[in-house]
């Protein structure tokens, strides 16, 4: 009997444990903080920037100076002195012509002067003499001596016109024999400007001719690529604006060209207007013929408050972005402007400084609990 009521007291005891531990659970469960729930997004801060469309156009490399050498005198070539990819100074010698030919022709028509000039004298002092036999023949005329056709022929002898006819050919003489000379002196071709020559189209034995050019010489140091644009980008660019030039057969980063013609007139065939922008190319990577594409700005906007277009939200037929405040979201009714390059401008309804949600707006509302985890914290 004892032992019976020791164990009934004993259940009993284990039961109240029981209960009393199952009622501390609830009231700590009951008295625990409910942590609130929050919607991750991603920010981005409101500044001031300026924004602008963006037209790609294709185009191509040109030197900015080629200068064809053409020999001015003809002539065959002695020796040449520069190759494809030669680089040259002002004054270097690119190539000789054979003197032969020239100094014969020089000495031919040095001997014309002095024949010319011998034949000059002699005809002169015949007519000195002539004009002093046709001074006593017009005396002896006068008196009735001889007949009339006497004087005529002493009038016609004592005539400058052969002097003048020699005088002519001795001048034309002088004149080829100078051109000799100039061509003497001409038979040293000289480079006319510094640059590497690109092409060289006479050889050793060759009649180097002044109706086509021998050599070809290019300053690679400024190139520039020409595009046509068409009439509603022409009005938007002005010479001396930067653009961004790429040339991937050059260079995997892109380069910065300067707007320096712009063309008042479209090409009668093509109706659009070229653009020359000149690069700088002091490493000589960029060369004429290459394929480059010109990125233009357009419709600038200098200054303004520009936000990520996606941040934008179109809510009955309000546009609404969400900036954050003290971990909550908060509906702003913005007026927009451009829209270039992946933003909008924003005319109102934002400032400078504040933030916007540009990720994770769609599952917000208006006081919606939010966390940055990425963008500016």
């Amino acid at each position: 009997m004892r032992k019976k009521t020791v164990s009934f007291i004993l259940a009993a005891f284990l039961l109240m444990s029981i209960l009393t531990g199952c009622g501390a659970k609830k009231t700590a469960e009951a008295n625990a903080p409910v942590e609130e729930k929050y919607i991750p997004v991603e920010i981005a801060t409101v500044v001031q920037k300026t924004i602008s469309n963006e037209t790609t156009f294709s185009g191509k490399i040109y030197a900015d100076k080629e200068v064809y050498v053409v020999p001015k005198t003809p002539g065959k070539v002695m020796s040449v002195n520069v190759a494809v990819g030669s680089v040259v100074k002002k004054g270097t010698v690119l190539f000789q012509l054979d003197k032969e030919d020239i100094q014969k022709q020089a000495d031919l028509t040095k001997k014309s002067i002095d024949l010319a000039e011998a034949n000059y004298q002699l005809t002169r002092e015949k007519i000195d003499n002539a004009k002093v036999t046709l001074e006593r023949t017009r005396a002896l005329y006068e008196q009735g001596a001889i007949p009339k056709s006497q004087l005529e022929q002493a009038e016609l002898a004592a005539s400058d016109t052969s002097l003048q006819t020699i005088q002519v050919q001795l001048e034309q003489a002088q004149l080829q024999y100078t051109q000799a000379l100039d061509s003497l002196q001409n038979l040293t071709i000289t480079a006319p400007v510094d640059g590497i020559v690109s092409a060289v189209d006479v050889e050793v034995g060759e009649m180097a001719s002044t109706a086509q050019p021998s050599v070809t010489i290019v300053n690679m140091d400024n190139v520039y690529a020409e595009i046509n644009v068409t009439e509603n980008v022409i009005n938007a660019i002005t010479v001396g604006k930067e653009v961004v030039v790429d040339i991937p057969s050059a260079s995997s980063e892109s380069l910065t060209g300067k707007i320096d013609k712009i063309s008042p007139v479209s090409d009668a065939k093509t109706q659009l207007y070229p653009i020359r922008i000149y690069i700088e190319n002091q490493n000589h990577l960029v060369k004429p013929g290459m394929f480059a594409k010109v990125k233009l700005s357009t419709n600038a906007r200098e200054n303004v408050i520009a936000v990520p277009t996606e941040a934008i939200m179109n809510e009955n037929d309000k546009n609404i972005v969400y900036v954050v405040a003290d971990d909550r979201a908060a509906a702003r009714e913005v007026g927009i402007g451009l829209e270039a390059g992946g933003e909008t401008e924003i005319v109102k309804g934002l400032k400078p400084g504040e933030k916007v949600i540009v990720k994770g707006q769609d599952y917000v509302e208006d006081e919606s609990k939010v966390k940055v985890v990425r963008g500016e914290q």
